[in-house]
């Protein structure tokens, strides 16, 4: 406890090696002006507060019934005068009692030990900063049964299909395996609450999704009415996206500015009992970022739901997992994961990250009743004459048209393609990653009202995109034209189409070339998954064998290069963070390392360098705006070959690359 309230503000390090450094000579100990600074009206002040308030706060908290007791106080005077005269020796005793003791923690494999110190530490820092925030008292979790959550939602419990009954009754880790649009994540919300012990709801449900749009989205759709008013966002804009969405509340800017910057510090606190945040914001606590045990903490008996971990390549989902089997095994979590495309060697990484589990599977009966995809193979490249022609004159037709490509600049080609064929026939949208913050969420929210499943305005637009619109996003459109990908990543893109089912059947096409992996995918997972399409193609697709597909597909080298991928590095992450994961000292080189492996680095075009320097001072939030992500081989890349400037040390990295808020950031 000691240590706990000790280190609450700064790392061990820094305590003991920075700030309070023991001296060789005795007389040049530092802590003795320190204590000289506690005047005597200060230390009454505090010895009435340990006299006073200790015994109500136990009976009010029930501590009692724990053995929670407080010492008996020597007198006022008494105890002044020894703060005063044995204040900084008795300090040092317990620093260096604090240094010996971190010793042993450092070496200790007792689990009782290092799990209870990093919660000890977790839930003071937590405290501490809430209090500090002056928040409201926190919510009370709204995940206490699945008959409350069905009413919020309105849902019928008749109208439930199977696999979401099963989910109403299922306690523990479960993998779920349902068609797209199914209802995955109302199951997936039903098992969260059906995780809560009698009249004690679930304490927190984290909701984690890969990409920001989704993320976003998601975070509007379950505030909207699973859990009002409780949930909060997390990913590296998600302060931008909370200030858009108050804007859209008619909000000043300024207000908006507050607004978001207290949802965000309010998520970060830990406040909300329902976060959604993408798996890389866990991960924050086993690669020991600061504040990592207030992370741990929070994740105590709370619920976490996977959502399409299909999206991750190998060595990023071993970190995942890895993580889901230590919090699962140490800090009783309990995880629920689902997809529409699961290949039987993920399955077994599953089963061995979450132990015994619950595998639950839509019936055959709702695959076929989801059957609504014919699978064209279209020969060739989608950015040849002909098929340019081919999906303008589908949009003209009046269709909603999705054409989804690999990568930011083959979206680039087809936009400019079809703006230069439909000449305003026809709306077309671009979406992928490398708009900055204001262009990306006008454009995500066009997308929506467009083309959302539930949306009011929905009408016809040609939505060229990337792979950001694979995962979660609740539109719907009519036919898609695709640059051949990974088979599971196809599958999430037709997801897409004829959602609603309004249609028997919708065309789902799918080019042969480029057949590699174009920089993004390993090149031998495109030609595999083509040969597998060429069987089925011209056929109506069964979801039902997705899985049998996958393992055609998942099979001899493939199937070895990703399972050594997978292990190197799963064993890389449990000795270098797991294994390593202790209270009281965050890690610098593990930050470092995280940094470059999970995170984006944010730039600002060079084109947009004068309106930064406008807003930065006045309305910085409106100048993050500007700012566009890219991924860190991306940046280097540009940084050697003498693109990349800093025109203030505090500003972002500049970037001599064209941009515009129709095509983003050209490269």
């Amino acid at each position: 406890m000691a240590a706990a309230i000790v280190s609450h503000h700064k790392d061990a390090d820094e305590i003991l090696f920075k700030t309070y450094l023991d001296p060789i000579d005795p007389a040049d100990e530092p802590l003795v002006a320190r204590v000289a600074e506690i005047s005597d009206e200060a230390q009454s002040g505090l010895w009435r507060w340990l006299e006073e308030c200790p015994s109500s706060w136990i009976e009010a908290l029930g501590l009692g019934s724990v053995g929670i007791q407080i010492p008996t106080l020597p007198p006022q005077a008494d105890a002044i005068r020894d703060v005063r005269e044995q204040g900084a020796v008795r300090v040092r005793h317990w620093l260096r009692t604090y240094r010996r003791w971190l010793k042993t923690l450092n070496r200790s494999e007792e689990r009782s030990l290092v799990i209870g110190t990093l919660a000890l530490r977790g839930h003071l820092v937590s405290a501490d900063h809430m209090a500090s925030a002056h928040t409201d008292e926190s919510p009370i979790p709204l995940l206490a049964h699945p008959d409350d959550l069905l009413t919020r939602l309105q849902i019928h419990e008749n109208d439930l299909y199977g696999h979401q009954k099963t989910c109403t009754t299922t306690r523990g880790a479960a993998v779920l395996i349902a068609p797209t649009g199914s209802g995955k994540t109302e199951a997936a919300l039903l098992w969260a609450c059906a995780q809560a012990d009698g009249t004690r709801p679930v304490p927190r449900l984290f909701y984690t999704l890969p990409y920001q749009a989704s993320m976003n989205a998601m975070y509007d759709r379950l505030n909207e009415r699973a859990f009002p008013s409780q949930v909060g966002l997390e990913h590296s804009r998600s302060t931008l996206a909370l200030y858009r969405r108050w804007l859209d509340e008619d909000y000043t800017p300024q207000q908006a500015a507050r607004a978001a910057r207290w949802g965000k510090n309010l998520a970060r606190l830990n406040y909300f009992p329902v976060r959604v945040l993408s798996p890389y914001q866990i991960l924050k606590a086993p690669y020991q970022l600061k504040g990592y045990e207030a992370l741990l903490s929070d994740f105590f008996d709370a619920a976490f739901i996977l959502d399409e971990v299909h999206a991750y390549e190998a060595n990023r989902l071993a970190i995942i997992l890895g993580t889901v089997k230590y919090l699962s095994e140490q800090f009783g979590a309990q995880f629920f994961v689902m997809s529409a495309t699961l290949p039987g060697l993920l399955q077994a990484r599953l089963a061995q990250a979450l132990g015994e589990h619950v595998s639950i599977r839509a019936t055959p009966e709702l695959f076929a009743r989801f059957r609504r995809h014919t699978l064209r193979l279209m020969d060739g490249d989608l950015l040849t004459d002909r098929w340019l022609a081919r999906i303008a004159q589908t949009a003209e037709t009046g269709q909603s048209v999705l054409v989804c490509c690999n990568t930011v600049k083959r979206t680039q080609q087809v936009y400019g393609e079809m703006q230069h064929r439909l000449q305003g026939r026809a709306e077309v949208v671009l979406l992928h990653g490398r708009f900055n913050g204001k262009d990306r969420l006008d454009k995500e929210k066009i997308v929506r009202a467009a083309t959302g499943s539930q949306s009011s305005e929905r009408k016809p637009i040609v939505l060229v995109a990337t792979q950001v619109i694979e995962v979660s996003l609740d539109i719907d459109l009519d036919v898609i034209y695709t640059d051949p990908a990974p088979l599971e990543a196809l599958i999430q893109r037709f997801g897409r189409i004829n959602r609603r089912r309004l249609k028997e059947c919708a065309a789902v096409c799918v080019f042969t070339e480029p057949a590699d992996g174009q920089g993004i995918y390993e090149d031998d997972l495109v030609p595999a998954a083509l040969t597998v399409l060429v069987k089925n193609a011209d056929q109506m697709i069964d979801e039902e064998r997705i899985s049998d597909w996958l393992d055609e597909v998942y099979q001899g080298a493939i199937a070895e290069r990703w399972n050594q991928a997978y292990q190197q590095a799963y064993d890389e992450f449990e000795d270098i963070c797991l294994r390593t994961l202790r209270a009281f000292n965050s890690n610098k080189q593990l930050e470092e390392d995280f940094y470059k492996a999970f995170d984006s680095v944010e730039i600002l075009p060079a084109c947009l360098e004068s309106a930064y320097r406008q807003l930065v001072e006045d309305e910085p939030l409106e100048a993050s705006q500007l700012l566009v992500p890219l991924r860190w081989g991306q940046f280097c890349r540009l940084r050697t070959e003498g693109k990349v400037c800093k025109a203030k040390p505090d500003w972002p990295w500049v970037v001599e690359a064209a941009y515009n808020s129709e095509f983003g950031l050209r490269l």
